[in-house]
């Protein structure tokens, strides 16, 4: 279930696969993305209602417009727990910006794992805000 996009090398006519999907970076409070379980810097969403996604941010955009007040399947993998899931979310107008509530971009899962993590809240007392983070 992965997204595999053959990708060419400039000038050598070769090509190699490069698996990747949307990265969440942002998931809002109340939204169809945080009912959905999409969990933060970790997830990738590969597929959304059977279509693979790619590079082309269109298609993700396209994808969510085609879905809007469906209850619709995307294709998740996890590079923490190394699983791919399937996650029902219904793509809609909520509270908040945009139909899915998240804060996506493509990547690449190669070496995700070793990419660095930003951080957006530490608890007060806690070992990160004694460290100075």
């Amino acid at each position: 279930n992965k997204l595999v996009a053959a990708v060419g090398a400039m000038g050598s006519g070769q090509s190699a696969e490069e698996v990747g999907g949307y990265r969440v970076f942002k998931v809002h409070s109340g939204s169809p993305a945080e009912e959905a379980g999409l969990e933060v810097f970790f997830d990738f969403v590969t597929e959304i209602g059977g279509k693979k996604m790619d590079s082309d941010q269109a298609s993700f955009y396209h994808a969510i417009q085609e879905a809007v007040n469906q209850r619709t399947k995307m294709v998740v993998h996890n590079i923490r727990t190394q699983d791919v899931r399937d996650v029902l979310v219904t793509p809609r107008k909520w509270a908040g910006n945009g139909l899915l509530g998240a804060l996506v971009r493509y990547d690449t899962l190669d070496n995700a794992e070793s990419q660095g993590i930003r951080v957006l809240n530490v608890f007060e007392n806690s070992p990160a805000r004694q460290a100075g983070l």
